[in-house]
This record gives C-alpha cells, structure tokens and sequence, in this order.
C-alpha cells in the first residue's frame, strides 16, 4: 500500500511538474525564437507608424485615454484552454501551440532532457481546463469583474464553450448573469499585453480601441482587438509598433509612461504571422520598418501622451517582461502607488532601478502642473513569510507583486499568494499585506485571488484582463487636497475640478465633513467658465474652535444633463473620500446669508488682465479682502476698492481658479469665484 500511495504522489508531482514547464514554455516563447528558426518566409510590407513625423497613426479628433481606476463597462479575459494534439488528447506529454487558426506546432516532453522537444505540427483541438486551481483563477476573475458591476467579456474557442463555462460559473457558486462571450481563436490568457487599449473620442465620448502589435509569431492573440470590433461593436486603430499592455500606465490626462522594454521589439523588421486561412505552406512573416528609440518615442507622444511621454529604465530581473505594471500603478491623476523593495533587497540590481525610476516619477509634474504623490504598499514574500534568498531566485521561480491587480469600478481584484478562506488569504503574512493595499486605495471592496500558480511566470491578474471603459463618462479631473499636502491652517478652503459629459453638466456638489461628523453640501459652480467647477468648503459650518485640529473627508458628485451621476474618489458610497487634516484658523468670519445679495459676480470671467465686482453694502463697509488658490492659499494681487466696485488685477496670478473672500464689519462674509486665463 505504501509502495501505492508513493507511486501516485510521483505520478501527482509529474503532472504538476509538467504543467509548471508548459506553462513556462508559453511565458518564455517570443518571436525571436520563432524567426531565428526560419520556419516561415519572410511576407510582404505593411503599413508602418514609425513617428508623429513620419505618417503615423491618426486617431480621430478629441481623443483622450482614461486612467485605469475611471469607469468601465467591461473587462476582457479568456478560460485557460489546454491545446491538444490529435491522437494524444489523453496523454499529458503531448501539447499543441496553436499559431494561426486551426494550426498548431506539436510538442511531446521529454523526459530525460525535461524538456517539450518539438514533433511536427497540424490541426489541434482546444479544451477548456475546468479543474485544476490555475484554471479556476480565471472563473473568479469572471465574479470579480460582475462583483464591480461590469460585464465579463469571456473570450472561448466555440459558441459551445460559452455552456462550459456558464456551468462551471454556476457549479462554483458565483456570479454569471453579467456575462458575454467573444469567439474566436487564441493561444494564450495574457490579455493585458495583447488586448486593445482603449480609449474615447469625438464629441460623443465614443469609444475606440488603438491595437498595438503583439510578438511575431502570436497572430491568433494579436487578433484579439480585431474579435472585439467583430463582435461588440468598438472601431480598432491598428499600429503595427510593437507593444504590450502591462508596459504602459496613463495619468487619464495626456501622459503614458513605460518602461525601455519597448525598444526592443522595435529594432527588427519582423512582423505579425499572416497566412490565406487554408493552406500552412502559406504562412510567413510580414515585414515592418526598423524603428530607432526617438521614433518608438515620438509615436508614443502621438497617440497616448501628448502632454508628456516618460521612459524608464526596466527591471532586470522581472520573469522577462520589463512591465511597469509589475510595481508602478495611479490611484487617481495625482498620486502614484508603488510596490515597495525592502531594504534587506538593496543588493537587487532591480531594488536600485526602482529606486531611481520612482524618484524620477516623483519629478514629474500632474496635469495640475503640481508634484506628484505616491504612497507605498509593501512587497510579498515567500511561503513562510520569510524573504526571497535572492533576486535570482526571485526572477525564477517568484515575481510576486501586489501591483498587479486590476479596477473593476468600485471593486479591486487583488493577486494574494495564499488559499482565500471567507474572502481573506490564509496566511497572516499576506492578509496583513492586503490589508496595507486597502489602506492605500481608500473605499475599494477588494477581492482577493489566490495567484500562486502564476509564480515565475511575470505576470499576475492586470496581465491577464483588459478593462473596457464605460459609455457615457462623466469625467472628473481634480486638484485633490490629502495628508501628503501637509496640515491645512485655514477656515476654508476652494476646490476645483474639470467636468465634462457630451450632454453637459447640470449639477455638482462638494460633499465634506469633519472628523466623522455631519455632512456638509456645498453646490459647485462654473465661475464664468464650462467646465471648471469649483466650491468653498466653510469650516466656520461644523462649528469648530479657534486653532482646533481636526480632520476633513471630502468628495465630489457631478450629475450630467442626461442623468448620469458619478463621484470622484469613485468609491465614496463605501467610505473612499480624500482626507486631510485642519487647524481651524477663524481669522475671516463665517457667511451670513443677509450679506449674499449684496454683492454681485466677477466679471469678465475667466479674466487675463482684471476683473470686476460690484458690491452695495449700505451702512457696513468692507473689512477684508482675501484671495484663495484651489490649494487654500492666500495670494497677493492687485486690489482696488471705490465707489461700490472692486477691481482685482489678475495679470500677475498664475492660471487656475481662485476664491475671493469678503468679510464686512459686521462679521459677514460672502465668497466669489474667479478663473483667470
């Protein structure tokens, strides 16, 4: 019986075995390898994007590409599919990889090399892995992304997988009323690099997919951009520049930043697999322009970050991706979060170069023409809690991160590296890190998945979908006021934010209270100009106290014309507002309502020069004057006060919004809004 039993445990290490290298096989094939081969001729030329000065990609008009944490209305994943080989679908030594549709190259492993040697190549056949822990990853990613109220987009083989898996969901227990199919072929699950990046476009805010070339030698994922225009819909601008998704981050407001990995797949003048679709000898390369750095750059600028095109240096030793998305995420278009190296790791080649790479992030100035924040979240670990031996090992075998998760609205899936047990990981090392992760992404209901299996591989689950953004946006830019500001001393303080829908906005407030306490609303407003909204947050209202400290939660809701509400953070309605802590300064009095209608607007606004207020005060008189920036400021302009008009000389202020704080001597106070130009 013993004898039994360790034969079975060797059989069960085998296969687990064996699953570990093909998966590795797949994470570490390129189309290097597959041209250096010379199996297939080289094609024809296609139409290549080289610069911006060159006849680059041309998107349409009023073209922007939201940040990852903004609405969606869906995510893109796949099943894990095993490729088959006819006449061993049984056997696990034998494996196809599929290379156009319906053709595949064999692969039979070997034993004493522990190696998958190649066996020739034909038709194959693909079946959907329903039962091991790595291919039910991707079924909870399909609750997930429904838990976030967006639509899976489930990429299957056959309009018959879509039954496999609606049963599969069902059986396990979770979600799938939210759930659409696209068909078609494909080879792998790293929807991430491969998928589309999306983005909008025109006066309608519609939604189009830019489709970046993926490897050489992967055409059935390459098409999978093409799939989604086929089936949903959603126009696909093709480039042929070489790029994955996991190396590209945007701000949401004209910035994308990378990582140098770009360049190489760039250099060569190797193209994409094409083929006639029935005969194999027809198969070939096509062939492309070679690209140099400042051409790989300049095409960057051009389609994704006009305002600003940053690339870093990549990480050495990363599973052999260089994605930025390995360490580097944006909460909102302020603030950076970085997974963080310990220092026991300040050895690693990679500790440094992420050291350098987030000082340089952190020079950079936000679309508010301000610094950048960031906060931290820490590094995983192994098994025991304990530390990786070494950055070697690390690279082999690990390339753990808890970056690389993905937004699903209000909901952030979550890589963890232990079994989650009533939607926590059952290691206390990893829980008390996820706990570190809701802390730095305020509000997020975050659903862990247990990614263990993906170990060595590179990647994790923002590898492995692709969000969709949502129809009708309703886009909220904001200068945020957070603890990273430094105490706020001051008895109010003006925000503003850009608001923008293709029907317009009709309304938003400014939601705020102090610490814990009632909510205050404060309506917003235009000042003079469309869509820069602003407001004054009156702490004089909660009824503070000469040099009190306290704590202020805020948060935005914009409602469009045609009836759509959002809020920035966007997950407020659970707790994710931004904070920042007060010393109450009562130096200007609190409003009296009696002193409104006494005053009248700036006009012209927006001002480049000066502007104009007219004020009826009867038997009171003007006490003070104080102007505010959206920081809570005082600024120092030019004032003129005399017969019932005041002139404010706004030829020395910076651009942006301001408030304009009266106080009378009567212990009144009135604020205007003024934009200058």
């Amino acid at each position: 019986m013993l004898a039994v039993l360790l034969g079975t445990t060797a059989v069960a290490q085998s296969e687990a075995d064996l699953f570990r290298s093909k998966l590795n096989r797949f994470h570490k094939r390129d189309a290097s390898l597959l041209y250096q081969q010379r199996q297939f001729p080289m094609g024809k030329m296609v139409e290549a994007t080289p610069s911006k000065d060159a006849q680059g990609l041309q998107l349409p008009e009023n073209n922007w590409f939201p940040g990852e944490w903004e609405e969606v209305k869906a995510v893109v994943v796949t099943c894990y599919y095993e490729y088959l080989v006819p006449g061993h679908e049984s056997s696990m030594y034998w494996m196809a990889d599929p290379l156009v549709s319906g053709y595949a190259q064999y692969y039979k492993y070997n034993m004493s090399l522990q190696d998958w040697q190649e066996q020739g190549a034909g038709p194959y056949t693909a079946a959907i892995d329903t039962t091991s822990t790595f291919g039910n990853v991707f079924f909870y990613l399909m609750d997930a992304i429904q838990m976030g109220g967006a639509e899976a987009w489930v990429r299957v083989e056959t309009a018959e997988d879509s039954n496999i898996v609606l049963r599969k969901l069902e059986r396990m227990g979770l979600r799938h009323e939210n759930v659409r199919f696209i068909v078609g072929p494909g080879n792998s699950f790293w929807y991430r690099d491969c998928g589309p990046i999306a983005f909008y476009y025109g006066d309608q805010d519609s939604v189009g997919m830019v489709d970046f070339g993926y490897y050489p030698g992967r055409a059935l994922d390459d098409s999978l951009p093409h799939l989604i225009e086929q089936q949903m819909g959603i126009p696909n601008f093709i480039t042929s520049i070489e790029w994955e998704g996991g190396n590209c981050l945007v701000d949401g407001a004209g910035m994308v930043i990378s990582s140098d990995a770009i360049y190489s797949g760039n250099t060569d003048a190797t193209g994409q697999l094409t083929w006639d679709g029935v005969n194999p000898s027809t198969i070939n390369y096509s062939t492309k322009p070679r690209l140099t750095r400042q051409n790989v750059k300049d095409s960057l600028a051009h389609i994704l970050g006009p305002r600003a095109t940053y690339i870093l240096p990549a990480f050495r030793y990363d599973g052999g991706t260089g994605h930025i998305d390995l360490y580097a995420d944006m909460w909102d278009e302020n603030e950076f979060v970085f997974s963080k190296f310990p220092d026991n790791y300040s050895r690693w080649t990679d500790y440094n170069t992420a050291s350098k790479n987030i000082d340089s992030l952190l020079t950079y100035n936000s679309v508010f023409d301000m610094p950048y924040k960031c906060h931290y979240i820490p590094f995983p670990c192994v098994d025991n809690g304990g530390n990786f031996p070494s950055q070697t090992t690390y690279d082999n075998s690990y390339t753990r991160t808890y970056s690389n998760h993905t937004f699903v609205n209000n909901v952030l899936i979550q890589p963890c590296f232990s079994a989650v047990v009533d939607g926590e990981p059952s290691k206390q090392w990893d829980k008390e890190r996820i706990d570190s992760v809701r802390a730095a992404y305020p509000g997020y209901t975050v659903y862990p998945i247990n990614v263990k299996e993906f170990d060595g591989s590179g990647g994790a689950i923002h590898c492995i979908t692709k969000q969709i953004p949502a129809d009708n946006p309703v886009r909220i830019l904001h200068k945020s006021i957070t603890r990273q500001d430094g105490e706020q001393t001051c008895t109010a303080r003006a925000i503003e934010a850009t608001l923008t829908n293709r029907s317009g906005i009709a309304s938003a407030v400014c939601m705020w209270r102090v610490d814990s306490g009632e909510w205050h609303s404060v309506e917003m407003g235009t000042g003079g100009e469309s869509n820069v909204w602003g407001a004054t947050m009156d702490f004089s209202q909660a009824g503070l106290t000469e040099g009190q400290q306290a704590t202020v939660e805020y948060y935005i809701s914009a409602t469009s014309n045609n009836g759509k509400t959002i809020t920035k953070p966007m997950t407020a309605a659970q707790g994710g507002y931004y904070t920042f802590d007060l010393i109450y300064d009562a130096s200007v009095q609190g409003i009296k309502p009696t002193v409104e209608g006494r005053f009248g607007n700036f006009y012209p606004n927006p001002a480049s020069d000066v502007a104009y207020l007219e004020v009826t005060l009867g038997s009171g008189a003007l006490r003070d004057i104080k102007v505010l920036d959206v920081m809570g400021r005082v600024v120092t302009p030019k004032l003129v006060v005399e017969q019932g008009r005041v002139a404010l000389f706004t030829n020395t202020l910076a651009k942006g919004m301001y408030s304009v704080v009266f106080a009378t001597d009567n212990g009144e106070r009135v604020v205007r809004r003024l934009v200058v130009k």
